[in-house]
């Protein structure tokens, strides 16, 4: 993964409520109202950089977004998994989140989901135990979203070079070890152990020098400078912004 995808909802930057309901007897469909306010920060993990991430730039007002969905059957909001899933699945179909990897396992927590679905069920699970289930709801979400998406230069260079240098080394050849670890090279198919070659044409294995490339910027045998191989996929944008990259 070269760039990853962190997403937050702060605390207090959410609401969840229930805008009008509709007893049975009725017809259509109820909605869910969803509206979002986006922020954005690039950061980058630079070579030799120890794995931390440095800000490039960010854009706290990336955008708002107010759209209404549809739920033909209100049986889902007794359900906070189903509620839970339907959610999720309109904030990633937002205009506004085109692109962006919004998957539960990028969120640095699940609360605002969880808050929603839950308000959102209770509602329902109370009218339906007064015998009012089947009824339409017209609920609103409120919510302010920052993306961090994070370009990982060392793995962004180690992909290039797989891409574009030939590759040299073959399997259990003495004149070919990686001289990093010093094992040979065993798998010459993809994964961590398979070799990838530098520009400088030495080989190494894909998770060795990947990992050499957190604390340098150059080849271990050699010294090639490895930076401004790549650059992150925003670094000419900001640059036509006027933003130091």
């Amino acid at each position: 993964m070269v760039v990853a995808t962190r997403v937050l909802v702060p605390d207090r930057t959410w609401t969840t409520r229930l805008d009008r309901r509709e007893p049975p007897p009725c017809a259509g469909s109820s909605s869910v109202r969803v509206r979002l306010f986006l922020s954005r920060e690039y950061s980058s993990r630079r070579l030799a950089g120890g794995g931390h991430a440095r800000t490039d730039h960010r854009d706290k007002c990336a955008g708002n977004g107010d759209q209404i969905f549809y739920v033909y059957d209100p049986a889902l909001f007794l359900s906070y998994e189903a509620t839970r899933r339907a959610v999720h699945g309109m904030l990633a179909s937002m205009p506004l989140l085109r692109g962006v990897d919004i998957s539960t396992d990028n969120w640095a927590s699940c609360s605002a989901l969880d808050a929603a679905a839950t308000s959102m069920r209770d509602r329902a699970r109370k009218d339906d135990d007064a015998g009012l289930g089947g009824g339409r709801y017209h609920f609103s979400l409120e919510l302010a979203m920052e993306v961090t998406l994070v370009y990982i230069e060392p793995k962004a260079v180690v992909r290039a070079c797989a891409e574009t240098v030939m590759q040299v080394a073959e399997p259990a050849s003495a004149d070919h070890q990686c001289t990093i670890c010093m094992d040979g090279f065993d798998n010459i198919g993809a994964g961590p152990t398979a070799p990838v070659n530098l520009p400088c044409s030495h080989p190494f294995h894909t998770h060795c020098i990947t990992v050499w490339l957190f604390k340098g910027h150059s080849c271990p045998v050699c010294r090639h400078d490895l930076r401004g191989l790549v650059s992150a996929p925003w670094a000419s944008q900001a640059r036509k912004l006027g933003l130091k990259y």
